[in-house]
């Protein structure tokens, strides 16, 4: 934070979040509504992390929305 590559925001939460997602991926229901196999959903959960964390300097992709398909493809959605 500091360095200002991530911005300041509540880690207690976002610690949590991180856990409920991790139990609904293990317990299959996150798999089952989403389509995504389990190394898909953490790979997503690593990039919702990431892009979430971050102060936004140096991001991978342009503000426009990107679609993921249920196994992880992108595509521009406009």
């Amino acid at each position: 934070m500091r360095a200002g590559v991530f911005r300041a925001l509540n880690g207690h939460f976002a610690a949590q979040v991180v856990a409920v997602t991790i139990d609904a991926v293990r317990s299959g229901i996150l798999l089952e509504r989403t389509g995504l196999t389990v190394g898909d959903a953490f790979s997503e959960l690593g990039d919702l992390l990431l892009d979430g964390l971050s102060a936004g300097q140096g991001t991978s992709e342009p503000d426009s929305a990107v679609v993921r398909s249920p196994r992880g493809h992108g595509s521009a959605s406009g």
